[in-house]
């Protein structure tokens, strides 16, 4: 496990586009909730003819007015180290769930806080795993990712990029030949449009803004 002080953090003038592309060691830091959920809050697909409408369709109705403010509100308030403050907001993550969703979302947030239980210097994460342990949090990946995000200095866009490029691949996982989302529904189009419904905007575009 690389240590926060080792990732080369993100710079928030680079462009979307690049931001959301990918990176090779969070692919490997993901590892094991890729190999292991069948889905997170989108569920496993079957079907690979109606995948790229379906995600859509779950980009549309559930992670742009939905899941994707609740991740940037994880984000802001993994920089404050107010643990009492992610755990509020995660019982708003879960309200947004139905059963089977929150299940998956625990499982996934679960398997990270494993992969990741020997970095140092954990900060809000730290807490929060405390927390999880002691039965006061329930560990859902929306808390446990913009956590880590935050931790590894990643920006808004990085963190929404590979929130989305998880749910992708657990849910496709299966389906042999399947292409990344394309037009509407790839990354760094959801993510930008994300960015920019995002009330309040987060701390770092602030800073960006004020510049």
């Amino acid at each position: 496990m690389k240590d926060a002080g080792s990732i080369v953090s993100m710079e928030a003038d680079v462009s979307v586009m690049e931001q959301t592309q990918g990176l090779d060691w969070v692919h490997w830091l993901l590892r094991s909730v890729r190999q292991r959920c069948e889905g997170v809050v989108w569920q496993r697909m079957e079907r690979k003819p109606t995948v790229q409408v379906q995600w859509r369709g779950f980009v549309r109705e559930r992670f742009l007015p939905q899941l994707s403010s609740a991740l940037l509100e994880m984000w802001e308030l993994a920089a404050t180290r107010d643990c009492a403050a992610l755990i509020e907001a995660e019982t708003r993550w879960s309200a947004l769930l139905n059963d089977a969703e929150r299940q998956r979302s625990m499982r996934a947030g679960h398997l990270l806080l494993q992969r990741t239980h020997g970095a140092r210097y954990q900060g809000a994460l730290g807490h929060y795993r405390v927390a999880v342990n002691e039965g006061t949090a329930s560990g859902h990946i929306g808390v446990v990712w913009p956590t880590l995000a935050q931790l590894f200095q990643l920006t808004p866009a990085t963190m929404l990029s590979e929130y989305l490029r998880l749910e992708w691949e657990t849910s496709t996982r299966e389906l042999v030949g399947v292409a990344q989302p394309i037009g509407s529904g790839a990354f760094s189009k959801v993510v930008s449009l994300a960015l920019s419904r995002s009330t309040p905007e987060p701390r770092v575009l602030r800073r960006r803004h004020e510049a």
